[in-house]
């Protein structure tokens, strides 16, 4: 069988298709990767995956493309100008199978330039499910969509007609496509049922420094940055969550912060393991050693699907700045 073609655009499209890779057995060489340039610490995190032996990656700068090809013949010109300025090629015949996530982006419209053939994966556990579906509705309602199903332009979201399926959670609930485009494929199960030495390896990607292997009433924290959404300054911030700390905080503390908190939790809190930005929420549900006694985090959803912690604690803004 000939490895397959993965693209991932996030660290938890990372994490399931490098545990999917190392399912699939190759006997032509590892799987390949391409990483999104969007992907945080793309270099650092490309280098502890190929040290897998799973996949062998491959960056590409996605930026560096401008826009769409119109006219005559688009679609070619729009793949040779996208091969050109991103400095990578796909060859449909190198892989058996071609999955991406999220196929609006450059690289989604580079693989229906090359007429792929890809298999659509769900981004978040359900998704295909959800009751909100108005981006596809949107889009077959436009009065172009019929053009664009011959192959005039782009489509998205499983609707393109180089899309060869889409993959869900429950493909027998999926009411969006038609039955025999329709894979089952479900995240959660994966991530239910790895190994202890497929935890190992994820550990080895994602985590940069070794972690005890056991933390007996540990607490982990988990900041989202209010700076960055315009709602306190940096001092203000940091004083809040040293009073949340403070207050709930028992035994060793863990810090995971949200991708986009530039915030040097190490120098706020320097005797805490601070777990990397980068580092998907599902490691902590699915990879690690032990169970946190309790998770604590203030205005965010990040608890609803969390199951590391005995204990969980959600402050609003308001709580969490009367404790300052």
């Amino acid at each position: 069988m000939k490895p397959n073609l993965y693209i991932c655009h996030t660290a938890y499209q990372v994490l399931v298709d490098l545990l999917r890779a190392g399912r699939c057995a190759c006997e032509n060489g590892p799987h390949t990767m391409v990483l999104s340039a969007s992907v945080p610490d793309t270099a650092a995190l490309a280098a502890r995956l190929d040290a897998t032996g799973v996949v062998k990656t491959v960056i590409v700068e996605e930026t560096k493309w401008p826009g769409t090809v119109t006219g005559p013949f688009a679609h070619q010109r729009a793949a040779r100008a996208f091969e050109k300025l991103c400095g990578w090629k796909f060859d449909r015949a190198s892989y058996e199978n071609v999955y991406i996530h999220n196929d609006w982006s450059v690289l989604g419209r580079y693989l229906q330039d090359c007429r792929a053939g890809y298999i659509l994966c769900e981004d978040t556990f359900g998704s295909t499910l959800g009751p909100d579906q108005h981006l596809v509705t949107d889009q077959r309602a436009a009065a172009d969509f019929a053009a664009k199903q011959r192959g005039k332009g782009y489509l998205y979201w499983g609707d393109s007609p180089w899309c060869r399926c889409i993959e869900s959670e429950d493909a027998a609930k999926c009411t969006l496509f038609a039955a025999d485009r329709m894979v089952t494929d479900s995240k959660a199960k994966l991530l239910e049922s790895l190994t202890e030495d497929e935890k190992a390896m994820v550990r080895r990607v994602f985590l940069t420094r070794p972690l005890p292997e056991k933390a007996d009433g540990a607490t982990l924290l988990l900041p989202r940055s209010f700076v960055a959404d315009g709602l306190m300054t940096q001092n203000e911030q940091d004083a809040m969550f040293k009073a949340v700390a403070a207050k709930y905080a028992a035994g060793p503390l863990f810090i995971k912060t949200h991708p986009r908190d530039a915030t040097d939790y190490q120098a706020l809190f320097p005797e805490a393991v601070v777990l990397e930005r980068t580092m998907p929420s599902e490691v902590l549900n699915f990879c690690l050693p032990f169970t946190f006694a309790r998770a604590v985090t203030v205005q965010s959803f990040v608890l609803r699907g969390f199951t590391a912690a005995e204990e969980k604690i959600l402050l609003t803004l308001d709580e969490a700045r009367a404790l300052v």
